[in-house]
């Protein structure tokens, strides 16, 4: 049998999220409508993949000036 190393997704939802993002939930909700934070619907309910938020996150970094 062969075997795939198939791509790790990890899901987090939204309470998964506002904890990594020490923010609130109805905070995640509206960077989410805003389309700030890219979403799956899976049902009705979401999810974001960790490495975007990961990716939000450093794209949100502001650097130093020295």
């Amino acid at each position: 049998m062969e075997t795939h190393d198939a791509e790790q997704i990890e899901l987090l939802t939204v309470r998964e999220v506002a904890k990594l993002l020490q923010l609130s939930v109805p905070g995640v909700r509206e960077l989410q409508a805003r389309r700030h934070l890219p979403f799956i619907k899976v049902g009705g309910a979401l999810r974001f993949e960790k490495r975007d938020i990961v990716e939000y996150l450093k794209r949100r970094k502001v650097a130093s000036m020295f």
